[in-house]
């Protein structure tokens, strides 16, 4: 499990979650994606992976 803290970035936070979001597509990510808001900004985004054997 990694959390991403989306405070203090120069890049906007839309920005930062499509990059997230194209590497675990580009990657073939299993697992998930939660993202929590305060007053309509991104706070925290938790990936947790998940791993078939």
């Amino acid at each position: 499990m990694a959390a991403v803290n989306m405070k203090n970035n120069d890049k906007s936070q839309l920005t930062k979650l499509y990059e997230i979001l194209r590497d675990m597509f580009q990657n073939q990510y299993y697992g998930s994606l939660e993202v929590k808001f305060e007053a309509g900004k991104v706070t925290i985004v938790k990936k947790t992976e998940s791993i078939k054997i």
